[in-house]
C-alpha cells in the first residue's frame, strides 16, 4: 500500500507535536528540577569550591567533583584547604586532606532548591589538618538579600 499524501501530512503532523510535547517536558522538568547550593551569599549550580569564612576563604574544600546531584542530597570529593596563619596568614603555609563531601537541607528559595549544609570527611579516615577528628561541617552562607 502507498502512503496517501494525507498519511504522510498526518504522520508528519504528530511528529512534530510529539517533539514538540517532549522538548516542553524536558525544559519544564529542567527548570523546576534544577538544584543549587548557597555559597559565599550566591546561589550557586553545583560549587567547584566552599569556604565557610567567605571574607577571607583560609579555610575551604576546592577541586569538588560531584558524583550525585539531586534535590535532596548531593555527594562529590573534593580537597579540604587549610592556612596555617602562621607567621602570619600572608606568609602561613597551607595544609591539604582529600575528603568525601555532601550537601543536604533543602530549602525553597525563590522557587529554586536550595542546599544549605556542607558535611565531609576524609577518604583515608585520618584526622584533618588542625583537628582531633576526620569530619567536620558548616552551614553554608545564605543568599544575600
Amino acid at each position: 500500500m502507498k502512503p496517501t499524501r494525507s498519511m504522510i501530512i498526518l504522520l508528519a503532523l504528530v511528529t512534530v507535536i510529539g517533539l514538540s510535547w517532549g522538548m516542553y517536558t524536558y525544559v519544564s522538568n529542567a527548570k523546576t528540577e534544577q538544584v543549587y547550593a548557597y555559597n559565599c551569599g550566591l546561589v550557586d549550580f553545583k560549587p567547584m569550591s566552599l569556604t565557610p569564612f567567605c571574607a577571607d576563604a583560609g579555610v575551604g574544600i576546592s577541586n569538588i567533583k560531584w558524583q550525585v546531584w539531586s534535590a535532596d542530597k548531593a555527594t562529590g570529593s573534593g580537597l579540604y584547604e587549610m592556612n596555617m596563619c602562621d607567621p602570619s596568614c600572608v606568609e602561613g603555609k597551607w595544609v591539604y586532606a582529600n575528603v568525601n563531601v555532601t550537601l543536604t537541607k533543602s530549602v525553597l528559595d525563590k522557587g529554586k532548591k536550595v542546599l544549605t549544609r556542607v558535611d565531609f570527611g576524609t577518604v583515608n579516615g585520618k584526622n584533618l589538618p588542625l583537628s582531633n577528628k576526620s569530619t567536620n561541617g558548616w552551614d553554608l552562607e545564605r543568599k544575600l538579600l
